[in-house]
């Protein structure tokens, strides 16, 4: 699933790609999405590679697209086109350098979505028209065209509505923007890193159903671009315990209601990221397609025991490596050994 990163011209939004991507994204093309992975740190992942002392440490990651958008607006024509197979979205507000950034972020966060309303608008009176004409209507599809104008009309972005599974997959298909999940990222000037934002900004994105983060993406990039020690030298300097991308791509898991698994052994530690309620065998298909197929059974620890005793091969020992079948619902921490045959 890839996160698409939007905003004004001029708000950071290549900095910020920059910044969690690494500067590892593709080139900026004209005329072409560019493209980036950013890992997942998480701490655990780094506490189990102490204990297995693998050849290869391996972090969760998601998918980041930086739309092309050459003009001033958040969003045009092009960009709307591109958005719709998005995930979800991290909208950039850049204040550095005004005088009443919460103006700014508050005005700019509001308008955003009114944009995203008035797609969603023109987007469903067109599915409704061609369906009147006798175009074909799946199942359900009217009464939810009827439902998602009636929310539109209040000027109330999807996300903040409850739908059922059918429904939220047709959301999906219509590819109605206000439904998906959305982040705010409020970029500020160096002097205000480490800071947080304002109570009123707070709920200006909680009454629109979107996560608030702040950072200084400038100085973000330039911090992982060093080596560890002079990182950690750095970032005292600031008054930060971590570079706030860390929080920031964790902050990004939670938006897509995501989980991390891991598996351990000599050759890797690895972390994967699946959709919260996920079963075994769906985390099977994560690490490869042939484990689902396969699918016996999965052994299990939870990350604390397995941390506490040390290793799977005693955690076995102790009779504290469970076996799950095909039901069992994957919980976040969950170190898992797949068993499969095919």
């Amino acid at each position: 699933m890839k996160l698409g990163i939007l905003g004004h011209v001029g708000s950071g939004r290549s900095t910020v790609f920059d910044a969690l991507t690494g500067n590892q994204g593709t080139p900026k093309t004209p005329g072409k999405l560019r493209l980036g992975i950013a890992p997942v740190y998480d701490k655990r992942v780094t506490t189990l590679s102490e204990i297995c002392k693998p050849k290869k440490t391996i972090y969760a990651e998601f998918s980041l697209a930086l739309p092309v958008n050459p003009s001033a607006a958040a969003l045009d024509v092009k960009v709307i086109r591109e958005m719709r197979d998005l995930a979800a979205y991290i909208l950039v507000i850049g204040v550095f350098g005004e005088t009443n950034p919460d103006e700014r972020s508050l005005s700019e966060l509001a308008g955003f979505n009114t944009e995203l309303i008035l797609a969603d608008m023109e987007r469903v009176e067109t599915r409704t028209a061609r369906l009147t004409k006798g175009g074909g209507a799946r199942p359900g599809e009217k009464e939810l065209l009827a439902l998602v104008t009636n929310e539109l009309e209040k000027e109330q972005p999807l996300r903040l509505s409850e739908w059922d599974e059918s429904q939220r997959m047709m959301l999906n298909e219509l590819g109605l923007l206000s439904h998906k999940p959305l982040l705010t990222a409020i970029n500020l000037a160096e002097a205000g890193a480490g800071s947080q934002p304002s109570q009123e900004l707070i709920e200006c994105a909680k009454r629109l159903g979107s996560q608030l983060f702040q950072l200084c993406a400038p100085l973000e990039s330039e911090i992982l671009s060093l080596e560890p020690e002079a990182q950690k030298e750095f970032l005292s300097a600031y008054g930060l315990e971590q570079p706030a991308t860390y929080r920031f791509v964790q902050t990004a898991l939670q938006l897509l209601d995501q989980i991390c698994f891991f598996t351990v052994g000599p050759d890797e530690v690895r972390a994967w990221n699946i959709p919260r309620g996920s079963t075994a065998p769906r985390a099977a298909h994560a690490i490869h397609s042939d484990l689902e197929k396969g699918f016996i059974r999965a052994e299990v620890v939870d990350y604390s025991t397995f941390v506490q005793i040390g290793s799977e091969a005693k955690c076995r020992a102790v009779g504290k490596l469970r076996v799950e079948g095909k039901d069992y619902i994957v919980q976040d921490g969950d170190i898992i050994n797949i068993r499969f045959n095919i």
